[in-house]
């Protein structure tokens, strides 16, 4: 939702019955208008969800400001997060391929080589 420009404070000496008029009905508009961007918002989501999508998410305000004194700003990010928490399964990775043993080759040669072939792989 686009937040509305702030409400002009008009002096209480320029305050005629014309602008206190005024006044009252921009103050009616604006609280409209406010009511129509949430009913746009809801019909917005009912339409996605007849048409088989999701709604838009229903996000909570952001508590980052909370947060921001429990960590020092010369620790970079990443190493803070190692120390704290213990790592994820399947992150430690290894090279399968190392540990295994070769007993034997079986060389395969091809049954059937087409005429005009010419061999361009390799032979050991």
């Amino acid at each position: 939702m686009k937040k509305l420009p702030p409400f002009p404070d008009v002096p209480a000496d320029e305050q005629t019955p014309w602008v206190v008029a005024l006044l009252g009905l921009i103050e009616k508009l604006r609280e409209t208008i406010q009511q129509q961007e949430e009913e746009i918002g809801r019909l917005k989501d009912e339409i996605a969800i007849l048409k088989g999508g999701k709604a838009r998410p229903k996000l909570k305000p952001s508590r980052m400001e909370a947060a921001t004194g429990k960590e020092s700003a010369s620790v970079p990010a990443g190493e803070a997060a190692d120390e704290t928490a213990p790592k994820r399964p399947g992150s430690a990775k290894r090279s399968k391929t190392a540990a295994l043993q070769i007993h034997r080759e079986i060389k395969c040669p091809p049954a059937e080589i087409p005429e005009g072939s010419t061999f361009r792989g390799y032979e050991p």
